[in-house]
C-alpha cells in the first residue's frame, strides 16, 4: 500500500482558535471588534472598565490598510480608475475627432476618417472599446459598437500579434496609440454599421473619400449585451 507522505494533515482552524483564545491572559486582551451589518463596534478595555465606540466600514478599512493606494498621474482623458484582483482598471473618454487609419489590402495606404466619441477601457491585459453619441461624457449614456473592424462582439479589442502592457495609469495611453498605429484588417467587420452591415470598412472608405467632417451618429449600432449597455455597467459588471 503506497502512502503519499506529501499530504499535509487537515488543520481544524476552529479548534485552534478556541484553544488560543482560552489561553490568552486577560491582561493581553486590549479590545475586540464586533461586526454588524454595515456597522462595527469597537470594545476597548481601560483598566477594569470597557468603552464602546461605533466605527464605519471606511474607518475600519483605513485602520487595517498599511499602505496608501495611489493611481499615479492620470491623463486628461481618464474618467475612472479602480483596482480589482486582475489589477488596475481604467476608463478613458475621447471626444469625436478624425483619426488616420490603415486597412490592409486597400490601395490607399492611410485614410483620414471622422470617428464618434469613444470609451476606451482596460483591466489587466484586456482592453475594450465602445462608441457613444455626443461630445460630453455621461455615465448613463447608451453604448454603441465602435465603427471599426478588429473589435469582438463583447467590445474587447483584437490586437493580433502585438504584445500589450498590463493596464495601468502609466501605460494605457501607450496602448491607445498602439491601437491606432497598427494596421487594421477586415476581421470582425460585420454588424458595425446600419448602412454597411456586412463590412464597416466600406463605410470608412466612403467617409475618407467624401472627406466627411463627422461620423453620422444615426449609423451607429447599439450594443446588444444584456449586462453592459452604459458606462455605469462597465464598472458594475465588467470591472467589479
Amino acid at each position: 500500500m503506497n502512502v503519499d507522505t506529501n499530504i499535509l494533515p487537515i488543520i481544524n482552524l476552529e479548534n485552534i482558535s478556541q484553544i488560543l483564545l482560552a489561553n490568552i491572559p486577560q491582561d493581553d486582551l486590549l479590545g475586540q471588534l464586533i461586526i454588524l451589518k454595515g456597522q462595527f463596534i469597537l470594545v476597548e478595555r481601560e483598566g477594569k472598565e470597557s468603552k464602546y465606540k461605533f466605527l464605519s466600514p471606511e474607518a475600519v478599512e483605513k485602520a487595517f490598510t498599511s499602505k496608501t493606494a495611489a493611481s499615479g498621474w492620470l491623463s486628461s482623458n481618464t474618467i475612472w480608475w479602480g483596482k480589482n484582483p486582475e489589477g488596475e482598471a481604467i476608463i478613458q473618454f475621447y471626444s469625436p475627432q478624425k483619426y488616420q487609419i490603415q486597412i490592409m489590402g486597400q490601395e490607399t495606404e492611410v485614410m483620414t476618417v471622422p470617428m464618434p466619441a469613444f470609451l476606451f477601457a482596460g483591466c489587466g491585459s484586456r482592453y475594450y472599446l465602445w462608441a457613444v453619441k455626443g461630445r460630453v461624457f455621461k455615465p448613463d449614456a447608451q453604448l454603441y459598437k465602435p465603427p471599426l473592424p478588429n473589435v469582438w462582439e463583447d467590445s474587447s479589442i483584437c490586437f493580433g500579434g502585438n504584445s500589450l502592457s498590463m493596464c495601468s495609469a502609466a501605460t494605457i495611453s501607450q496602448v491607445w496609440d498602439l491601437f491606432w498605429k497598427s494596421p487594421f484588417n477586415k476581421d470582425l467587420s460585420q454588424g458595425k454599421s446600419k448602412t454597411h452591415p456586412d463590412n464597416i470598412c466600406n463605410q470608412l472608405i466612403k467617409l475618407h473619400e467624401s472627406k466627411a467632417k463627422s461620423y453620422p451618429s444615426s449609423d451607429l449600432v447599439p450594443v446588444h449585451s444584456w449586462k453592459v449597455t452604459t458606462p455605469e455597467d462597465i464598472i458594475n459588471h465588467l470591472f467589479s
